[in-house]
């Protein structure tokens, strides 16, 4: 608007100027079919003007008004934009509340909104928290089409389908990921979840080598599962003693690893095979007590286990305070009817950790020497001790 104002400023100003130097008004005349008009140059510049000012005035408010007419339609916009915003909020806020049904309401209203599938991964946990798994899974399923939502949904369609038991359908999806997404640590955890469901023991053998830097600490758990069960397809096609050949036929590097002594050594005693087992203990733990070989000399059921004994022995002279070895020579004991040894090992357990394991090993030695009232105080103390397994879990 300033511009058009100095735009006819200066015009108005060149008319004047340029009639004051040249002394000549001038004569205009116009006939307009019948309709004449007569003035000088002065009146037709200034005329000539106001025209040129108003079209421009003209064009000036049709621009401002279709700009008020389409700021409304933005403002109109915005404002259900925001109300979009807000429900996903609330939602968001609500299923963190634990209010699943009012999380169930705000995120429904914006289902078909494009919030890169989020909201239907909120959704879907508002679902599953409401005891309705067809309607996660349906939410899961329509997020898969959202690229930056799509792997999230898919690692939770796999975690559906291990949980109820569904490991074919787990790890079809697993395969149709990416190749960057598969040499994930989680996407390799669940692979082996489901390979473990599917009793795909030798596959999961085969891969775990490849896998172990990734897995970290979850290596060996899932290696031992996996040579339990090879070893336990071979014991039972083919028998004990084709499954000690199959064993030594391995590499020596490979049967370096605890996770496979574990299983071997976990297989012959449940074929049992217990002198084996026992040697096998004496052949691969040596040095000092491995986690996943210490608790197996507890299910050695011999009535001599000299090599057993000698070794936990030697360990404990090096750490007598050591809760676990005293209970664990309690146990070999106990099983060889050695309840003397038994009873000085479990006594100091006890007195150390206080477990209810122990107590309750200590418990069944007192009742087999018909100290019943020593074995009811006994039975009583272990009440008040949480279950280990439960402290585990």
């Amino acid at each position: 608007m300033i511009r058009i104002l100095m735009v006819f400023v200066a015009l108005l100003i060149a008319v004047l100027v340029g009639s004051l130097i040249f002394d000549d008004k001038g004569y205009v005349f116009i006939d307009f079919a019948g309709y004449v008009v007569e003035m000088n140059v002065f009146s037709m510049a200034i005329m000539t003007i106001l025209v040129i000012v108003g079209l421009l005035l003209f064009s000036w408010l049709i621009k401002k008004l279709i700009m008020i007419i389409s700021g409304s339609k933005n403002w109109l916009g915005n404002w259900g934009s925001r109300k979009k915003k807000r429900a996903f909020t609330n939602g968001l806020i609500a299923l963190a509340e634990q209010n699943y049904l009012e999380a169930r309401k705000q995120l429904a209203s914006i289902e078909q909104e494009d919030f890169d599938g989020l909201n239907l991964l909120a959704a879907a946990e508002a679902e599953l928290q409401l005891q309705n798994p067809a309607g996660a899974q349906e939410n899961w399923r329509l997020a898969t089409s959202y690229p930056k939502s799509a792997f999230a949904a898919r690692l939770c369609l796999v975690r559906d389908h291990l949980q109820n038991q569904r490991p074919v359908k787990a790890l079809e999806i697993l395969d149709e990921l990416e190749d960057k997404q598969k040499r994930q640590r989680s996407v390799l955890i669940l692979r082996a979840q489901a390979l473990v469901q599917a009793g795909k023991w030798q596959e999961l053998k085969d891969r775990l080598p490849s896998w172990k830097k990734a897995l970290g600490e979850h290596y060996e758990h899932y290696m031992q599962l996996a040579s339990k069960g090879n070893f336990a397809e071979i014991a039972s096609k083919e028998g004990a003693n084709q499954l000690k050949e199959n064993w030594h036929s391995l590499p020596k590097s490979t049967r370096r690893d605890p996770a496979l002594q574990a299983a071997y050594v976990k297989q012959l005693i449940d074929q049992d095979m217990h002198i084996d087992a026992e040697a096998a203990l004496g052949e691969y733990h040596k040095n000092k007590p491995h986690p996943m070989l210490l608790p197996l000399y507890k299910e050695l059921k011999l009535s001599q286990p000299t090599t057993s004994l000698k070794q936990l022995e030697q360990w404990l002279k090096a750490d007598d305070m050591n809760v676990e070895l005293l209970s664990t020579l309690g146990a070999v004991a106990y099983n060889a009817k050695d309840f003397s040894l038994a009873e000085k090992a479990l006594s100091k357990a006890i007195k150390l950790g206080n477990r209810q394991q122990d107590i309750l090993l200590l418990a069944k030695i007192k009742e087999s020497q018909q100290d019943n009232q020593q074995a009811l105080e006994l039975y009583k103390q272990s009440l008040a001790q949480p279950n280990e397994l439960s402290r585990t879990d």
